[in-house]
């Protein structure tokens, strides 16, 4: 049995009931027993999932798990470190999805975007403006952000004034795209001639207006499964404390950029001068000596330590001569030592305990 909880206020947005949908879809799929949390919580269940976009109000839901030693399953739109909390996270790609949008559009030969019905009290619109300026290249000529701050028709008034500086727009949502749509389509329809709108979601508002809006797929399905997943990776394995898996975005008409099949890479060299000493060189080496070799190769070295010929050796470990030589050949080549006697040597500096 496992447990849901959802923030009470973002239960009746679309996304909430998309995200619970796909969760508990996964879960009857697999036949994983769930119930949902109210005001008090099972200790026998085996999970916790928590679908929540309020910041304040997943903290304090998290903290109170943790407090019982319970890691909850977050799923939600898009994640950000949530202070003194412990939890793995089912959240968006914002950043990725967002690169792989200006990609889109630089196909298309766009390059001056405007950001249109951005909602400052977002952490979701404020996520994706702040990945698009990171992704903007020399190519983006213009990007330039207008706000909804409660009037879309506002919103509309101050992106008209300078349409003519934009051949593309990239909507926060299906519902900011729509309006400047039909507001276009009525007092500019000619401004529609070389722009081309995208949006940032998946209503079945969109589904009518296809031939005019690019729309994102924010696949929804892929959060229950991940979420699932996560939740058979943490019980299989205890030591896994907090994961984290994005789910990409994709447009509903995807496109497919033909890519060379090699690339010359330009890497500047490591200024990390760590591993440049020749103690810690030593140190490393003997330890790769040790972690390469299975029993009867640790054998070999401790019979190596104590100065046993080939013979010997090949007599206690009951090999011969020939199988020794190329085990001892397989040790020195894996650690990176110079040759047999370079590894006894580093094998007889740092190792007191044979055993």
């Amino acid at each position: 049995m496992v447990g849901i909880l959802v923030d009470s206020k973002y239960a009746g947005s679309l996304w909430c009931k998309s995200l619970f949908d796909s969760l508990t879809q996964e879960l009857r799929k697999k036949r994983i027993p769930f119930s949902m949390i109210d005001k008090s919580f099972d200790r026998k269940a085996d999970a916790v999932f928590i679908i929540a976009s309020d910041r304040q109000w997943t903290v304090d839901a998290i903290t109170q798990f943790n407090k019982i030693g319970v890691k909850p399953i977050l799923i939600c739109n898009q994640a950000e470190p949530l202070p003194s909390c412990m939890y793995s996270c089912v959240c968006s790609d914002i950043n990725a999805s967002m690169k792989n949008l200006l990609d889109t559009l630089k196909d298309k030969g766009k390059s001056r975007i405007a950001l249109y019905g951005i909602n400052t009290d977002s952490l979701p619109d404020i996520g994706r403006v702040d990945s698009l300026f990171t992704w903007r290249e020399d190519h983006v000529k213009t990007m330039q952000v207008f706000n909804n701050n409660g009037s879309l028709q506002n919103c509309f008034d101050a992106f008209l004034r300078s349409a003519k500086n934009f051949d593309a727009v990239i909507c926060a949502n299906d519902f900011a795209a729509v309006s400047l749509l039909k507001n276009l389509k009525e007092k500019s329809p000619d401004t529609l001639q070389n722009l081309c709108i995208i949006s940032c979601a998946q209503t079945q508002l969109s589904r009518f207006y296809r031939d005019d809006i690019l729309s994102l797929n924010l696949n929804f399905e892929q959060y229950g499964k991940a979420a699932v997943s996560l939740y058979h990776a943490q019980k299989k394995h205890h030591y896994i404390s907090e994961m984290t898996v994005k789910v990409l975005w994709t447009l509903e008409t995807d496109h497919t950029t033909t890519l060379p099949n090699t690339i010359d890479l330009h890497l500047q060299s490591s200024e990390d001068c760590f591993y440049e000493d020749a103690e810690l060189i030593e140190m490393l080496t003997v330890d790769k000596l040790l972690q390469t070799t299975d029993e009867i190769e640790k054998t070999i070295l401790r019979c190596l330590l104590a100065n046993k010929t080939i013979d010997k050796i090949a007599e206690q470990c009951f090999l011969s001569t020939n199988a020794v030589k190329y085990r001892i050949h397989k040790i020195v080549s894996q650690s990176g030592a110079k040759d047999k006697e370079h590894a006894v040597s580093l094998l007889k500096k740092y190792i007191t305990d044979e055993e």
